[in-house]
């Protein structure tokens, strides 16, 4: 997780509202958090993390100084599939001469489940499913198309 400094300082009497602009829980965003304000704001930077406890909340951490290490990462294998334009062409050339032939004796969901295996096996031939892993440390934006893409233009 980046550190993100405070979007928005509005100074109520001895209070100060600090606005939060990452996800705290699922992709929804903390308001506003309320500290007291003396002479100077108590920290500069705020920074979201896993709880340390059980929730789907996320812990939410105001300082100063250095940017904080997260510690906990986790980590996320998810699967994709890898796209590019030549494998594009030949898939649309391949399907335009799709030659599929059903003996029409199965009832009409049993004729679905076999359309669906033959499209789904031609999918994973020309497609095949990738796993990539993501980590908690990645940014938001971070998927894992964009992962595999970034690690070919490394090597």
């Amino acid at each position: 997780m980046k550190t993100r400094s405070v979007r928005k300082r509005t100074r109520h009497a001895n209070w100060s509202v600090a606005n939060v602009n990452q996800a705290t829980r699922g992709a929804n965003c903390l308001d506003r958090m309320i500290y007291e304000y003396i002479s100077e704001p108590c920290y500069s930077d705020i920074k979201v993390v896993q709880s340390a406890v059980t929730s789907d909340h996320r812990a939410v951490i105001a300082f100063t100084g250095s940017i904080k290490v997260t510690y906990n990462k986790v980590n996320t294998k998810r699967i994709f599939r890898k796209q590019s334009p030549d494998t594009h062409a030949v898939f649309l050339s391949q399907l335009s001469q799709l030659q599929y032939q059903s003996d029409y004796t199965d009832d009409t969901q049993t004729e679905f489940d076999h359309f669906y295996e033959y499209l789904h096996a031609l999918l994973d031939s020309f497609y095949p499913e990738r796993t990539i892993t993501i980590t908690s440390r990645e940014p938001s934006y971070m998927t894992p198309a964009l992962k595999a893409l970034l690690r070919c233009f490394a090597s």
